[in-house]
């Protein structure tokens, strides 16, 4: 048996463990995608594939557009803020400041989110912290109307996600050499050119790993858009929820989560292609 073959066995031996945690899951997307295509709405029987047809519903459609622009804006916004917090926290040396802004960054990840969405709402609600100091400071005769619209989700999409953007791009962060950017100094380059110019296009897979990660997040979010959206902005998995309970239509909630499976999983296979893509080309001009 040659080496390669060697090898290939011993790294499919190595995954047998993580394959054997993932088959729940495996299985559970299984029973979901059967549940869509079953002919009644609480039990598995037959085949149809109405569920699925009904989603070409416009009140559905229109859900699953504003999902996935929501999920877009935040993802966008994501990225733009998870940059320099990364390069911030490449650059401290400090072992004790690292994990203090480390912790930081993770806060939105320990606190539960309804904690945190009950903040929100205290924070943006019309007698809230945000409108007292609006109307303090004279900016505005009343409230502004900052929650249960888009932009009250959009903000709590943007919190909540944040970290998912750091972490990714700060391991692309601290992968790129420190050579490229002392060259570009000894040249005379300006830092805001040394980093649209060298540190950007080094932290393309991050950018594009932090966005996919961040957008499959917020694309199924549910907590976030039920306390700050309330009912007058419908996502997809606030639809879902209302379709398994009080609608009791469990395969149409099944059609719809395997349909925003599907879109998230090809999102996901575009940016892992444009991020395998973006490392083989920078091979070949190495090379």
């Amino acid at each position: 048996m040659s080496t390669s073959q060697l090898s290939s066995r011993r790294a499919a031996l190595l995954s047998l463990p993580a394959l054997a945690l993932l088959l729940p899951f495996l299985l559970a997307v299984v029973f979901i995608l059967r549940f869509s295509l079953s002919e009644e709405a609480q039990a598995i029987s037959g085949y149809t594939l109405a569920h699925y047809q009904a989603l070409l519903d416009p009140f559905l459609l229109r859900s699953l557009v504003l999902t996935l622009k929501l999920a877009f804006l935040s993802t966008m916004i994501c990225v733009v803020l998870a940059v320099p917090i990364a390069m911030l926290m490449a650059a401290i040396q400090t072992p004790l400041w690292r994990r203090v802004v480390t912790s930081m960054v993770l806060l939105p990840m320990i606190l539960n989110l309804l904690i945190q969405s009950y903040g929100w709402i205290m924070a943006l609600g019309p007698k809230g912290v945000v409108n007292n100091l609006l109307l303090q400071m004279g900016l505005t005769t009343s409230p502004v109307q900052l929650l249960f619209n888009e932009l009250g989700i959009l903000i709590g999409l943007v919190q909540t996600a944040l970290p998912l953007a750091v972490f990714p791009i700060l391991g692309a962060m601290r992968s790129i050499s420190r050579e490229y950017l002392e060259a570009a100094d000894s040249l005379g380059a300006p830092a805001w050119r040394s980093f649209f110019s060298i540190t950007l296009p080094l932290l393309k897979p991050g950018l594009i790993g932090a966005a996919s990660i961040v957008f499959a997040f917020n694309a199924s979010a549910f907590a976030v858009p039920l306390l700050m959206g309330g009912r007058r902005v419908q996502m997809l998995g606030v639809a879902i929820r209302d379709m398994v309970s009080p609608l009791y239509d469990w395969s149409g909630a099944a059609a719809a989560g395997v349909t925003l499976i599907f879109i998230t999983i090809v999102i996901m296979g575009v940016a892992t292609w444009l991020t395998t893509g973006n490392t083989k080309s920078n091979k070949g001009a190495h090379a």
